[in-house]
């Protein structure tokens, strides 16, 4: 199968993904995925990261010494279209997991494509943020704001839908009830409940769940 993990900031969704792909033995992308584009597409790494799942701006630029307003736009989408590529290649192996950046709506029409969402309450996003930043509670809420909304308007402009709808997704999963691990072990009984014949021969066995601290 190929997996897809929406997240809002703060809610450990990438550690979800990694920990899931360890259960099922699957390959994980995240910051892979611009790797990959920079790879693939004459940008550099820098430049991909620079745009990676940012608002969309008609008046943004990475380097305003070298690109003009317009320019900075047409680069947007282009880099944009090399991350969607790049994504695409990728899921071409199948058993794989990838982390945000429209991949739930590149990928739609794969019959093997399972989407989940990772929530959380903003207050313990705040805290994971203030402890993972060292910040304090006023930076870590305004920077989780700010990268929702980033997040949000990305989704926005290249898929025309909206961001963290329920509807867009096959399962939402609030990870501040559950935990990392355990969000993750729910995750990987659902797809071993779907699609047992995507999964290696011999996966990883499934941990026990932990109780929360």
């Amino acid at each position: 199968m190929v997996i897809t993990i929406g997240r809002q900031h703060g809610s450990n969704g990438h550690l979800i993904a990694r920990a899931l792909a360890e259960r099922l033995g699957y390959a994980c992308y995240d910051k892979e995925i611009v790797d990959r584009a920079a790879e693939d597409s004459p940008f550099s790494k820098e430049v991909v990261d620079s745009f990676d799942e940012k608002r969309v701006s008609p008046y943004f630029a990475p380097n305003p010494h070298i690109l003009g307003g317009g320019e900075g736009f047409q680069l947007n989408m282009q880099v944009a279209a090399a991350q969607f590529d790049a994504i695409r290649k990728l899921a071409e192996g199948g058993n794989c997991i990838f982390v945000g950046r429209c991949a739930d709506y590149i990928l739609r029409n794969r019959p093997d494509l399972l989407r989940v969402f990772i929530l959380a309450d903003m207050d313990l996003r705040v805290k994971t943020m203030m402890e993972r930043r060292g910040m304090t509670e006023e930076r870590a809420r305004k920077l989780v704001r700010q990268v929702d909304k980033d997040r949000s308007s990305y989704y926005k402009y290249y898929t025309d839908q909206v961001w963290g709808d329920a509807a867009n997704f096959d399962l939402c999963v609030n990870a501040g009830k559950l935990g990392v691990e355990n969000t993750a072990r729910l995750i990987a009984e659902l797809v071993l409940s779907i699609e047992p014949a995507g999964i290696p021969e011999h996966p990883p066995e499934l941990l026990p769940v932990k109780e929360e601290t």
